[in-house]
């Protein structure tokens, strides 16, 4: 195994101090670009890596930004972590990606990562019920919520209007005769799993028509559930017409059991998809989901405050969120009830 190289290797080689040799490597304009080119040139021969931690120590912070998400699986939330990872790398920081399946335990062993690695920011989507721990490292220094929201957290937060993506879903299908209409989303104990189905719930209540309670299921947004979730409807007597998703992963499961027991879309059920995934059909009606815009705003936020540039015109940094809205696709796998 090789020793690990030093500043002061490359001072001894080049006959310079171990401090000009690292005020060279931080382009430092008070030295010179001769100097500076000879540093970088033996730096690269020796294989030199700078000492991240210290350089946080001096600092105060790395030049991390954590992201912590409950499932990698969810093309959501990897187009979210591309996004995000976009905005690091053009501001000189490095995106470092945990997953915690919504485990609370999970959730405070990476907070507590991120912050003894003095991570500059973290963006999290929090899970139903953040430990105390957590909450108490998140407070220690710059942290943004993305997606879901803690109730009473002191953090901006960025996300989309998840009520108005599913009032507008639901709408369509009301509009087109259906009545029958299946929901199957995440649990309440999430409020992006509230809102959603608080949108779902609007849409009927918009007509003056009560919403079919015994067709909702609500659980993990996962796509075992989803499965699950929409054969426990399909079995039922007085079976829907139509099913609304409200979740990504869901939705797949959703099309999962769809193609198993052999159902026809739209001539058995109409569908309603949450969100755009390639690899589904481009005949699903879906919830297009601002993810993108929301990544980007969320990315440029945080850094323009671990930066210490003006965040907002005077809006207080605590009370800062920012909403998206989605759009409805509609495509060929609803239609109107015969």
């Amino acid at each position: 195994m090789r020793p690990t190289v030093t500043l002061r290797d490359i001072a001894r080689a080049l006959d310079l101090s171990t401090s000009t040799v690292a005020r060279a490597l931080a382009d430092n304009p008070q030295i010179s670009e001769q100097t500076k080119a000879r540093v970088r040139i033996s730096a690269a021969e020796f294989g030199y890596v700078a000492n991240s931690a210290a350089r946080a120590t001096r600092r105060g912070h790395s030049t991390l930004i954590g992201l912590i998400i409950p499932d990698v699986q969810n093309e959501f939330y990897g187009a979210l972590a591309k996004g995000l990872a976009q905005c690091c790398e053009k501001a000189g920081y490095q995106l470092l990606l945990a997953i915690t399946e919504d485990e609370p335990v999970s959730e405070e062993h990476h907070v507590r990562g991120l912050t003894e690695a003095r991570a500059a920011g973290i963006v999290i989507v929090p899970s139903p019920q953040p430990s105390k721990e957590t909450m108490a490292l998140l407070a220690r220094g710059s942290w943004v919520q993305l997606i879901r929201r803690i109730a009473g957290a002191e953090a901006p937060w960025f996300g989309i209007d998840e009520a108005a993506a599913l009032r507008s879903a639901t709408a369509h299908l009301l509009s087109l005769g259906h009545r029958r209409i299946g929901y199957v989303g995440g649990m309440l104990d999430l409020s992006t799993g509230a809102s959603r189905l608080a949108g779902y719930q609007a849409a009927f209540a918009a007509l003056g028509i009560p919403a079919p309670e015994h067709l909702i299921r609500t659980g993990p947004p996962r796509t075992h559930f989803g499965a699950e979730g929409f054969r426990d409807l399909w079995l039922l007597e007085n079976r829907p017409t139509a099913i609304v998703t409200a979740g990504a992963r869901l939705t797949a499961g959703v099309l999962e059991q769809i193609g198993q027991m052999a159902i026809k879309v739209p001539g058995d059920i109409s569908v309603v998809g949450y969100g755009d995934a390639p690899w589904w059909s481009s005949n699903l009606t879906t919830i297009g989901l601002p993810v993108r815009e929301v990544a980007i705003s969320c990315g440029e936020y945080l850094l323009r405050h671990v930066t210490g540039k003006q965040v907002s015109d005077g809006t207080p940094a605590l009370n800062y969120e920012a909403v998206h809205t989605p759009t409805l696709i509609v495509r060929a796998s609803t239609k109107a009830i015969g």
